[in-house]
């Protein structure tokens, strides 16, 4: 219509040519011009025609040609002014090297230009698009979901100016917003949904292109959309959803909501989605195998709980976030009484149903948060975060009730014991915990079955001929045990870059002490000053530690006072006075230069010589926040040979580098190059 009427106002205007006596007036001139601004009205408005795009493909051509065109005109005054025939053979061969010079340089040259003008244009984001453009060649070989989705959400949402994007997965049925990036973190993440039989997913499944909210409202195919989705697509503001697709198959949608500045996703935009989505599309499919895949790994196929390995995982890693943020948590240990000669009466298959039934009555009884699991046989644990020994009790007894009751109602003569166990106070390793649990488990059993039993009360149990009661010393040694593992999770929970750093410094350190046939005494005490070798930084404000690049003259002093802070607050345990000197001394050189006294050679305490470079290998080959990177095993040990004399005690050294050989047997695949400047920090 627009080009219709376009040449409808040429012809009119040229029409006037028909009648010559008239006045001579330019008036197919008009014509052409109101041709010209209707059809740049209908490019504007329909969006025919990404001017930006011609602008920077435009400027960076005239660049280039510029740039030749100088260049051939220089070339042609020199030979005009140097060579007086121009048809001479110098000349030709002059003029066609230069030609095939030229030809070779025009495509780095284009490519230098574009990056140019298109950094000129895009400005800030300019690095967020690349990062989505290299998106394949960095994430390939990732196979955590939510590590790909960060990657991929967080710069699409810079490099667009967008107020959200979202990654649906479908998930029971639906299509759900599982990860959410906005351009300013503050705002509110609001859900998308859509039905696997919704109309817009049919249609993402049918094609393969992006599907705009303007088409969204003009198709046809769309007039019969559910209300409940066109409300989700209102409120979220959606604008644009792309389908991820692999193999015809779709496995993602990504929805991008408006642009925070109103405008409109242009030709280049779009573009950039769809290498996009069919980069990420792959990827993102071999991620969620992977997460099934390891998700069946950890399920008991039998109950559908988490199987024992599961179980150890998932204590280790609550007992490190009730760690970091000083939480309690539960976990109870569950054991069916007389379950054997239930399974000799009625045999395994009618086992196996009770024990799924069990399964069902535990996962109805807890709460959201908290995880069962098969813990092999007949006994299941549960794993209750935040949950004092109290509250613990009650989600027991709901339990308890609920299996007898179950049991009951189907003629089974089946009841449950549980032990209660609760970190830290009846424990603070896992060892410890679970040996607590499975205790108050057996008191259970030995006190009449069906009941349950705390922890923390069998102290004050009547002690029968079937329990042994630990001697005070062992109870004094469990107790110390205790108190160094908590103290030093308390320091490395302070900073998670260094969180572990007290465990594997300690590994290390025992490694030398058993190289230099230490006594078993001697090694013990090397193995507790190094956990606690950094006790003092917790009177280190926690700016400092997680302070990024260099710190500065005051950010040094609180730094260098942890050394003597951490042995006022050990002074006191006599069970750890061996310890003081090693952790007074740690930072202490081999040349005299460290700190807090400045000792030099020998003088130094040698379990301080020992975990000196304990500590710096393991400084080394972690990440840290104030550099870049990390080093290799290798070159951590390079740089102890490099330092040993000067920093370290050259001894140790090479003790630790033959304990090092004998147990590093792999490469570091996660090495990446430390800056001098990080190394430098790593040995102060």
């Amino acid at each position: 219509a627009y080009l219709l009427c376009g040449f409808s106002l040429i012809v009119a205007f040229m029409a006037r040519n028909l009648f010559p006596p008239l006045p001579q007036y330019p008036l197919d001139h008009i014509g052409y011009l109101l041709n010209a601004l209707l059809i740049t009205y209908a490019i504007m408005r329909y969006k025919l025609l990404d001017i930006k795009l011609v602008i920077r493909k435009g400027l960076a051509y005239f660049t280039i040609s510029a740039i030749i065109t100088t260049f051939a005109f220089l070339l042609l005054f020199f030979l005009y002014t140097f060579i007086d025939n121009l048809t001479s053979t110098a000349s030709m061969v002059a003029m066609g090297t230069m030609a095939i010079l030229m030809a070779l340089l025009f495509n780095p040259l284009r490519i230098s230009i574009q990056k140019g003008v298109d950094r000129l244009f895009y400005g800030d984001s300019y690095d967020y698009r690349q990062m989505v453009l290299t998106f394949a060649r960095r994430m390939g070989n990732v196979l955590d979901l939510d590590e790909l989705a960060e990657a991929m959400l967080k710069p699409i949402a810079k490099a667009l100016n967008v107020t959200q994007v979202s990654l649906l997965l479908p998930v029971n049925g639906h299509f759900n917003s599982q990860y959410t990036e906005h351009l300013y973190e503050e705002e509110p993440s609001i859900p998308i949904q859509l039905s696997t039989d919704s109309a817009i997913v049919k249609w993402l499944k049918e094609n393969d292109k992006p599907l705009s909210r303007d088409y969204l409202d003009i198709a046809p195919e769309f007039k019969g959309l559910w209300e409940i989705e066109k409300n989700i697509i209102d409120s979220s503001g959606v604008e644009l959803l792309l389908p991820l697709k692999s193999k015809g198959k779709l496995i993602g949608i990504l929805g991008l909501s408006m642009k925070y500045s109103g405008s409109f996703y242009s030709n280049d935009d779009l573009a950039l989605l769809t290498t996009l989505v069919h980069e990420a599309a792959i990827a993102v499919e071999n991620a969620q195998l992977y997460a099934q895949a390891r998700e069946k790994a950890q399920i008991d196929e039998l109950t559908g709980l988490y199987n024992h390995r599961c179980f150890q995982e998932r204590l280790d890693g609550e007992i490190s976030r009730s760690s970091r943020f000083g939480d309690v948590f539960s976990l109870l240990f569950i054991d069916l009484d007389i379950f054997k000669a239930y399974n000799d009466i009625y045999g395994h298959l009618a086992g196996d149903e009770v024990l799924k039934e069990i399964g069902q009555q535990i996962r109805n009884s807890v709460r959201s948060i908290d995880t069962a699991f098969r813990y092999g046989g007949d006994e299941f644990t549960v794993i209750l975060p935040q949950a004092s020994p109290e509250d613990a009790y009650n989600v027991a007894e709901r339990i308890r009730k609920n299996i007898e009751g179950k049991m009951d109602s189907r003629g089974i003569s089946l009841t449950t014991s549980i032990g209660i166990a609760s970190w830290p106070t009846d424990g603070v390793m896992r060892e410890e915990l679970i040996k607590a649990a499975d205790g108050a488990l057996y008191r259970s059993k030995e006190s009449g079955r069906n009941r349950i039993c705390l922890a923390a009360e069998l102290p004050s149990l009547q002690e029968t001929n079937t329990v042994v009661k630990p001697d005070k010393e062992s109870m004094e040694e469990i107790g110390i045990l205790s108190t160094i593992y908590a103290l030093a999770a308390t320091v490395d929970t302070k900073d998670h870059y260094t969180y572990g750093h007290s465990k594997k410094v300690s590994k290390y350190a025992t490694e030398i002490a058993e190289a230099m046939n230490f006594p078993e005494e001697r090694i013990a005490t090397i193995r507790a000053a190094a956990l606690l070798h950094d006790i003092g930084k917790i009177g280190v404000p926690d700016g400092v530690l997680i302070k990024q690049g260099q710190l500065q003259d005051e950010d040094w002093e609180a730094i260098h006072a942890h050394p003597k802070m951490g042995v006022a607050i050990l002074k006191h345990v006599d069970k750890l006075s061996g310890c003081l000197a090693g952790i007074l001394y740690h930072h202490e050189r081999y040349d005299g230069s460290g700190y807090p006294l400045g000792l030099k050679g020998e003088n130094i305490p040698l379990d301080a010589r020992i975990l000196a470079v304990a500590d710096s290998y393991d400084a080394m080959t972690s990440l840290r926040v104030y550099r870049e990177g990390k080093f290799s095993a290798e070159e951590a040990l390079e740089e102890l040979k490099r330092c040993a004399g000067t920093q370290f005690d050259p001894v140790v050294v090479d003790m630790f580098i033959a304990t090092r050989e004998a147990h590093v047997t792999e490469p570091d695949t996660d090495y990446q190059p430390a800056s001098n400047t990080g190394n430098n920090q790593i040995q102060q």
